[in-house]
């Protein structure tokens, strides 16, 4: 479970990086297209690892009441 919180930190980051220093290496249009994909990709999932995490919390706190 943490290796695929780690995938998803890194494309997080590596979306940031070829938004902010992308253009040196290629058209500021595709740097900035990868860029939020992959982005916007880390954070989604990276949310739905998060949601689910917290609602098996809140169920087995709520099956001990």
């Amino acid at each position: 479970m943490k290796t695929k919180r780690i995938i998803y930190f890194l494309l997080i980051i590596t979306g940031a990086l070829i938004m902010g220093a992308g253009e040196s290496y290629m058209q500021k249009e595709y740097a900035l297209s990868i860029g939020i994909v992959l982005l916007m990709f880390g954070i989604y999932k990276s949310t739905q690892i998060w949601s689910n995490g917290n609602d098996g919390e809140t169920n087995e706190e709520k099956d001990q009441s």
